[in-house]
Order: structure tokens, then C-alpha cells, then sequence
């Protein structure tokens, strides 16, 4: 084999591999992951001065059935939703983070969007939202966003 060929199937072969390594990380059984607070933040969160309410999740109820949970962490590696179900009058969730090499230390806001039929008919009271890889529970009560 020429020194040509050897470099053109080095190059495939190192694109296969490179290939297998760049795959999208899941967003788990959310319906959408975004970086960022949702447009209705802002509003839905106007006035809570109570120590510590940006410190832990959101979440926040919209008529249409869907609910929004934000978390704060890495925007690098931001966690991924492995559970969601709606017990009783609670919306309960569970969180893994993504952690695929470094991760950036910056507590970015990522949104968890679920819409009515990953919810349920009836709006939530409370979330009960989990981390069980730290061993870290939060219940929040659920902030209804006016339309």
C-alpha cells in the first residue's frame, strides 16, 4: 500500500471513530430541552423575593396542560429528565446529569418543556423534583403562568 492509500484510509478510519464520538446527548423523556428560562419567566416569577427560589428548580404551569421545569447547572453538560409522572397532585421528575468530559461551572438555567399529555389533565400543586445520583430532592410548588 502507497503512502497515499495508507493516508486516505487513516482519514476514514479516523472519521469513523470521531464520527461515534459526537453523537447528541439525550434530553431524556422531556419533549424539548432549551437553554435559557422560557419567555414567561420573567412574569410568572415577578415579586418572589424569598431567599434561595433561584437556587433550586422552577416549575411553571400553563393552561394549555404543559409544564416547564428549570434547573441550574453546567451549560455545558446540562441534566437530562430519566423520569416523569404525575402522582396524585404532584408532578414528579427525576434528573441524571449529561456528563460527557468537562463541564463548565457557569449555573446556567436549562428548561425541561412537557407538554399536557406527558402531565395529565389536571395542573399540578407541587413538583417533586429529584436528582438521585446526589441524593438531592426538591418539592416546589408549581407556578400557574397566566395566559
Amino acid at each position: 500500500m502507497n503512502a497515499r492509500m495508507r493516508a486516505i484510509v487513516g482519514a476514514i478510519s479516523l472519521s469513523i471513530v470521531l464520527s461515534g464520538c459526537a453523537g447528541v446527548p439525550s434530553i431524556g423523556v422531556a419533549d424539548e430541552r432549551t437553554g435559557g428560562v422560557p419567555e414567561s419567566f420573567e412574569s410568572a416569577t415577578a415579586g418572589n423575593d424569598e431567599p434561595g427560589f433561584l437556587e433550586g428548580p422552577i416549575v411553571l404551569a400553563y393552561a394549555d396542560g404543559g409544564v416547564d421545569v428549570i434547573t441550574w447547572g453546567s451549560g455545558s453538560c446540562p441534566p437530562r429528565a430519566t423520569s416523569a409522572a404525575k402522582e396524585g397532585t404532584e408532578f414528579v421528575v427525576s434528573f441524571e446529569h449529561d456528563a460527557q468530559g468537562a463541564c463548565t461551572a457557569d449555573m446556567a438555567p436549562t428548561t425541561h418543556s412537557f407538554t399536557a399529555s406527558s402531565v395529565g389533565s389536571a395542573v399540578p400543586e407541587v413538583a417533586r423534583i429529584s436528582f438521585p445520583a446526589y441524593d438531592e430532592e426538591h418539592v416546589v410548588d408549581v407556578i400557574a403562568v397566566e395566559d
